[in-house]
């Protein structure tokens, strides 16, 4: 997928920029999809919120949905967003956004995206 882009709320920090998602298949038109590679310099403040959204158009049958997932990004590997897509078989298009906040304000990022196939 192409790399989203965020500033962390706390500003004076490592900016918000996944640019993978992981993703694995146990049953047949359901996928599972992971975003890694968020992290956070202020782990030791308890890192930030990040809320997540990933929708989800499965070219093939017209099918569409959008899932959500709420994370708190620290230590490099803990503010992983996981999501259950059940999109039915065919090349799906994703697009992730996220909401980023601290109790002072919220950051909205940039959209980004690819394409998976589900088997």
């Amino acid at each position: 997928m192409n790399r989203c882009w965020g500033v962390s709320p706390y500003i004076l920090d490592q900016p918000y920029a996944p640019a993978r998602l992981f993703g694995w298949q146990q049953v047949p038109g359901r996928i599972e999809l992971s975003l890694p590679d968020v992290s956070s310099l202020w782990f030791f403040a308890g890192g930030y919120r990040s809320d997540v959204r990933l929708d989800w158009h499965n070219r093939n049958t017209g099918a569409r949905g959008t899932v959500l997932d709420s994370v708190n990004v620290g230590y490099p590997g803990s503010g992983v967003a996981r999501f259950d897509v059940d999109s039915g078989p065919g090349e799906v298009e994703v697009t992730v956004s996220a909401v980023n906040s601290i109790p002072l304000w919220s950051i909205p990022t940039t959209s980004c995206g690819g394409v998976v196939h589900v088997w």
